[in-house]
């Protein structure tokens, strides 16, 4: 179910009132990355982050374990971190939204929705997690309760020297950029997925199990209900953006919100091509048992004659008291009660 995420975006936060050296959740730091004004990115060591704070010539990222019980409690002393973000995290609030709040420092608060890593599990998976995230110019603090794919990917990337941002917003636009590219893998292996059904279908091969089918519908759906609200929350945020967010972050942030459109476009044509699979699956079984019935009913026509010429004549009323050489009666009888249910399918309208 999907999760969704929030980032906060503050332009006006001090980055040099924070929380002691020695008050910092050390053991909640999933990633830590610092930024140089000029120079290559490095991962910082975890017992320099907090001086790494207060130093105005870095940007970083912040990576962080929310379900540590030492991040939890720093969240509610630090002043980093808005305190209407804190309660928002603590209430568990998972819905897609992105609002400026200009009490806090013109504060826009956004969730975001990520797939979980699932280890050793399959990719097409869609369980869906809650990332909230801080953005400032030179910070920006990520908490997520479980892993997840996209801020582990975009650890593995930073690591390896594939990517080599400059800034807090732009480890926010790779952060966009990869959960997009998340949510296009999945689709191309839902899409493949509904290639082979339909191919099974179309040659009459095998009827679609209707799990498989239903399953789909049901990732689609999910998908939908937890991407499509964040179409609004980029509207919105291209509407009112901060001042510090320069035309290359607009222009971004627009191909951000194309490539969403799309593909939630994508996850609407697979719920469709779904329902319509499921439909020609249900009239190829109503044909299939027709033909059945079909079967059933030429045979039947066939042997009721001599079912019914064997069964009268089979009838031995000889040794029974009251009806001996009343042969004739009997088959009156019969003829009554088999018009008298002719009639009563008649009136019913069965027939």
């Amino acid at each position: 179910m999907l999760g969704i995420t929030r980032l906060c975006l503050s332009y006006n936060l001090q980055m040099n009132v924070g929380l002691p050296a020695n008050s910092f959740p050390v053991a909640g730091v999933v990633f830590a990355w610092a930024m140089p004004s000029s120079g290559a990115g490095y991962e910082l060591p975890l017992f320099e982050i907090a001086d790494a704070l207060e130093d105005p010539k870095l940007s970083i990222w912040l990576h962080l374990n929310l379900s540590n019980s030492q991040v939890q409690r720093w969240l509610e002393k630090t002043s980093l971190v808005p305190e209407r973000v804190v309660e928002m995290i603590r209430e568990g609030v998972n819905l897609s939204r992105l609002e400026r709040i200009e009490k806090l420092d013109d504060c826009l608060l956004m969730v975001m929705n990520d797939f979980q890593q699932e280890f050793g599990g399959d990719h097409g998976d869609s369980s869906l997690g809650t990332l909230w995230a801080i953005l400032t110019p030179r910070l920006m603090i990520s908490l997520r309760n479980n892993p997840l794919r996209t801020t582990d990917k975009l650890r593995y990337d930073l690591r390896n020297g594939q990517l080599n941002p400059v800034s807090a917003i732009e480890i926010f636009h790779e952060l966009l950029d990869l959960r997009a590219e998340q949510l296009r893998t999945l689709l191309v292996h839902l899409s493949e997925n509904m290639d082979d059904l339909e191919e099974n279908l179309l040659k009459g091969r095998e009827f679609p199990e209707h799990e498989n089918l239903g399953r789909i519908r049901i990732q689609c759906s999910r998908l939908r209900r937890h991407f499509s609200p964040e179409l609004i929350a980029l509207h919105r945020l291209l509407k009112r953006l901060p001042y510090w967010f320069s035309d290359e972050d607009k222009n971004s942030l627009n191909d951000d919100l194309d490539l969403l459109s799309y593909l939630v476009q994508e996850i609407t044509s697979l719920y469709d091509r779904a329902k319509v699979l499921q439909d020609e699956q249900a009239a190829h079984v109503a044909e299939f048992n027709a033909k059945n019935l079909q079967v059933l009913s030429v045979m039947t026509v066939i042997f009721l004659p001599m079912t019914l010429i064997s069964g009268i004549m089979g009838m031995n009323m000889e040794d029974l008291p009251g009806l001996k050489g009343s042969f004739y009666e009997v088959m009156v009888i019969m003829a009554i009660a088999g018009a008298a249910v002719f009639a009563t399918l008649k009136l019913k309208r069965i027939i």
